[in-house]
C-alpha cells in the first residue's frame, strides 16, 4: 500500500506541460467553425499588406531619387552654360590688354599680370555667383575699361588695377584658399598699385 501510494505521489508530483497562450488560441480557433480558415485568411492578409508596404516604399524611394536627379541635372546644365558663357564671352574681353604695355613696365611682368587677371576672372565667372545677365554687364564693363586703356596707354596700369579692385569688392572670398601657404588663391599682381582701403562695393551693372 505504501509503495502504491508513493508511486501515485510521484506520478502526481511530475511537472505537467504548461499550456501556452498561442497554443490555446490555436486550439480555440481550430474548434470554432471555420476557425482554421480564418487564421489562414488573416495570415494571408498580413503577408499581402507587408508586400504592399514594401512595394509602395520602394516606388516612393525611386520616385524621389528620380526627381532629385532631374533637379540636379537641370542645375548642372545651367551651371555649365553659365561657366561656358563666362569663359568664351566675358574673359576674352581683356585679351587686348596683352598688347598694351605701359611705359616703364617690364613687358613680361605686364603680360603675367594680365594672365593672372584672366585666371581670376575665370574663377569669378565659373563660381556660379553670377547669372548670364550679370556676366553680360561685366563684359560691358570690361569692354569700357579696355577701350579707355587703348585710348590712354599710360593709364593701362590703373585700368588693370581697377579690375582687381572691383572684383575684390564683389567677390573677395573667391580669392582665398586655405590650402595655399599664404591663403591666397589669386594674389594681386605685384606690379599693380594697392587697392584703396575704403571703397563702396559695386554691383555688376554697366556704366557704374
Amino acid at each position: 500500500m505504501s509503495g502504491a501510494r508513493n508511486g501515485q505521489d510521484r506520478a502526481f508530483r511530475q511537472p505537467s506541460r504548461r499550456l501556452r497562450f498561442d497554443d490555446l488560441a490555436t486550439i480555440v480557433a481550430g474548434h470554432k467553425p471555420g476557425g482554421s480558415a480564418t487564421v489562414k485568411s488573416a495570415m494571408t492578409e498580413r503577408g499581402c499588406s507587408g508586400r504592399r508596404f514594401v512595394l509602395v516604399t520602394g516606388f516612393t524611394v525611386l520616385l524621389s531619387w528620380g526627381m532629385l536627379y532631374l533637379v540636379f541635372h537641370d542645375w548642372r546644365e545651367r551651371y555649365r552654360q553659365r561657366a561656358l558663357y563666362g569663359a568664351t564671352q566675358v574673359i576674352p574681353a581683356i585679351d587686348p590688354l596683352q598688347a598694351i604695355v605701359p611705359v616703364g613696365v617690364d613687358p613680361a611682368a605686364w603680360r603675367d599680370a594680365v594672365s593672372q587677371t584672366r585666371a581670376m576672372l575665370l574663377t569669378v565667372t565659373s563660381s556660379n555667383l553670377l547669372n548670364v545677365k550679370e556676366m553680360t554687364n561685366l563684359r560691358i564693363e570690361l569692354d569700357q575699361l579696355v577701350a579707355r586703356a587703348n585710348g590712354h596707354p599710360e593709364a593701362a596700369m590703373g585700368e588693370l588695377a581697377e579690375i582687381w579692385n572691383q572684383m575684390t569688392d564683389r567677390a573677395e572670398f573667391l580669392f582665398k584658399d586655405s590650402r595655399s601657404k599664404d591663403g591666397d588663391r589669386h594674389p594681386r599682381p605685384k606690379i599693380l598699385p594697392p587697392k584703396p582701403e575704403r571703397r563702396q562695393a559695386r554691383s555688376f551693372t554697366p556704366g557704374r
